[in-house]
């Protein structure tokens, strides 16, 4: 009985050491797994997706991402405001049956918001993290 729940919280992994912005204003690539989508570089075909553009100014777009965001089931955890104008945010999701545990990052800046979304643990996440991907821009995009 001890065991399930030791498993759990295994699932969910710690919160990985390495969220944030590199170069002050990029968001991480992804690793070499395919449970990974990002939306920076576009020579990392595997993982790459376009940006979301701008439907209104900075502080629209947040409030429309932190939306977006909640309504597909994820909890913003941190956010930060970043100079001149923007924005930077990581939510959690995390998955109905295994409690597996995937990291959202956003960066909304200079006409753009940039997605970063992957898994915690585990090598596939069968497509999980595009799917999640294109529920936050349709979601957006409303």
């Amino acid at each position: 009985v001890l065991f399930i729940p030791v498993l759990l919280m295994a699932c969910a992994g710690p919160v990985p050491d390495d969220l944030g912005m590199i170069n002050g204003s990029e968001l991480r690539p992804c690793p070499e797994k395919p449970n990974c989508v990002q939306t920076y570089d576009s020579a990392d075909q595997a993982h790459f997706q376009l940006p979301l553009i701008f439907k209104m100014d900075v502080e629209q777009s947040k409030r429309s991402i932190d939306y977006a965001i909640n309504k597909t089931g994820g909890k913003i955890r941190n956010e930060k405001r970043l100079i001149p104008a923007g924005y930077y945010l990581h939510a959690e999701y995390e998955s109905d049956w295994f409690k597996f545990v995937d990291d959202v990052e956003v960066v909304i800046k200079e006409g753009l918001i940039h997605i970063r979304s992957a898994s915690r643990v585990g090598y596939s996440d069968m497509g999980e993290n595009v799917k999640r991907f294109n529920a936050i821009k349709a979601t957006y995009a409303e």
